[in-house]
């Protein structure tokens, strides 16, 4: 019985952890410094200031950690920063903490 009732708790509990985390290889801190070393120099070129307008204005076009994670990764691409995976994911992160806040 012990074992059905451990069976059923994991099985109740799995979605929730396997979103309780949408950078798993992220870590803010690392992506608040990665971001500031390497992007935030095209972000203040573009938009001016400190360049975190790039995240607030109205029509930014992030709607989800998949589509910020992918926002990072063109921007990565395209930019040549040569940002790792786990970079990516860090700055992913960062970016969801400070300014999304999607689950």
């Amino acid at each position: 019985m012990k074992f059905l009732l451990a069976i059923a708790s994991l099985v109740v509990a799995a979605p929730a952890l396997a979103q309780s985390d949408a950078f798993p290889f992220g870590d803010a801190k690392v992506g608040k410094s990665v971001l500031e070393a390497k992007c935030s120099g095209c972000h203040i070129a573009r938009f001016g200031g400190d360049g975190s307008r790039m995240f607030t204005r109205p029509e930014r076009k992030a709607s989800s950690t998949a589509s910020v994670l992918a926002w990072v990764q063109r921007c990565n691409t395209n930019i040549k920063t040569g940002l790792s995976t786990e970079e990516e994911q860090s700055v992913a992160a960062f970016l969801n903490e400070a300014y999304y806040k999607f689950k």
